[in-house]
């Protein structure tokens, strides 16, 4: 079984498309991110109906850091954390300057901590001529938000890169943080032996760190990113079959609640 935990629909909204990706590569179900972007430009009804629709997707959704200041904008981010199918609250740290443990989103911590819901990081680097800072989504942001919130279950996203081994440290001293896959490679392009070569000998330094790859997950951030060549790259790290089944599913069914038939 295989989950990926990081994607997102087409510029089109379009489902089908991930659906169509995730039968090609073998994978079972995925969990998508629907998102605010700047000038309030959303795509969280598409990502909703998707989600309805699908027995093999779910849905995390982001939380724009200059809205928290709104009773409302707080009110309706818990409403929709209590829909069926949506599974956690992700922050897009970087994109919008402010640390990762600013008190104003402690309330929602609390809650997410108190519900069982888990928060995924953007961690590492930005796009290109983004205005945003890199201070602010390096890995150690994390670590405060871990140890003030103990039971909340944190998932940085793109493990960080290129501070690998900075988000290992984190994942080493947290018992409660996670790390996804996702993103490591050169966005819309194919990915190379060469590039899964490179991957292999990066990875090989965490897991060195860590011993193990068993607080990671598989996600590719689809559609920057063919899902059947990331599975390929992630498949070709060398892993006990403990480890692999946390990396490939389990972890994901776990810390995000996501049952398969």
């Amino acid at each position: 079984m295989v989950i990926d935990c990081h994607t997102h629909l087409d510029d089109d909204g379009d489902a089908d498309k991930l659906l169509q990706s995730m039968d090609e590569a073998g994978i079972d179900a995925s969990i998508v991110i629907a998102e605010t972007l700047p000038g309030d430009v959303s795509n969280v009804v598409q990502v909703l109906d998707a989600v309805s629709r699908s027995d093999r997707l779910w849905a995390l959704v982001n939380c724009v850091f200059s809205k928290t200041v709104e009773l409302k904008y707080v009110e309706e981010l818990t409403r929709l954390l209590q829909e069926e199918r949506v599974v956690g609250l992700k922050f897009y740290l970087g994109y919008e300057e402010y640390s990762a443990n600013d008190e104003r989103l402690h309330q929602l911590y609390e809650y997410c901590e108190q519900h069982d819901v888990p928060i995924m990081f953007h961690t590492g680097v930005l796009e290109a001529g983004s205005t945003g800072l890199l201070e602010y989504s390096h890995p150690l942001q994390v670590d405060r938000v871990a140890t003030c919130f103990p039971n909340l279950n944190i998932v940085m996203a793109h493990m960080g890169n290129p501070w690998l081994i900075d988000c290992a440290a984190v994942l080493a001293k947290n018992q409660n943080v996670f790390a996804d896959m996702s993103a490591f490679f050169a966005e819309n392009m194919p990915i190379t032996a060469h590039d899964v070569k490179v991957f292999k000998q990066r990875m090989e330094q965490v897991r060195v760190f860590l011993y193990s790859y068993q607080k990671f997950l598989f996600g590719t951030d689809y559609p920057l990113y063919s899902q059947r060549e990331y599975l390929g790259a992630v498949q070709a790290l060398e892993m006990e079959p403990a480890e692999r089944e946390l990396v490939m599913h389990a972890n994901a069914a776990r810390i995000f609640g996501i049952t398969t038939s």
